[in-house]
């Protein structure tokens, strides 16, 4: 490993290591966490499909981590042997 990849690899690592331990997270860290850029999140503002506060003045946004990971699970899809189940039960119920 170069000298390089040890700096990027320490610095991803490091930053991984600070989002745990905070609960009030920035724009930056909610990128970091999600996987998301950061205009796509700011869209997600915009439209409301994001939970977020904002400061005082009402210039910089705020994220709770713990509502950005429950965002993030909301959608779950269902496994095959689920659906199969909910088919079997509602065809049953008929």
């Amino acid at each position: 490993m170069t000298e390089e990849q040890f700096g990027t690899l320490y610095n991803a690592l490091t930053g991984y290591a600070i989002l745990q331990a905070k609960e009030a997270l920035n724009m930056e860290e909610v990128a970091l966490l999600t996987g998301l850029s950061k205009r796509t999140i700011y869209k997600l503002v915009w439209a409301q499909k994001i939970p977020y506060y904002k400061d005082p003045i009402g210039k910089m946004l705020h994220f709770k981590k713990s509502e950005i990971e429950g965002w993030l699970l909301h959608h779950r899809t269902p496994t095959a042997a689920e659906l199969a189940e909910m088919a079997r039960t509602r065809s049953m119920g008929k």
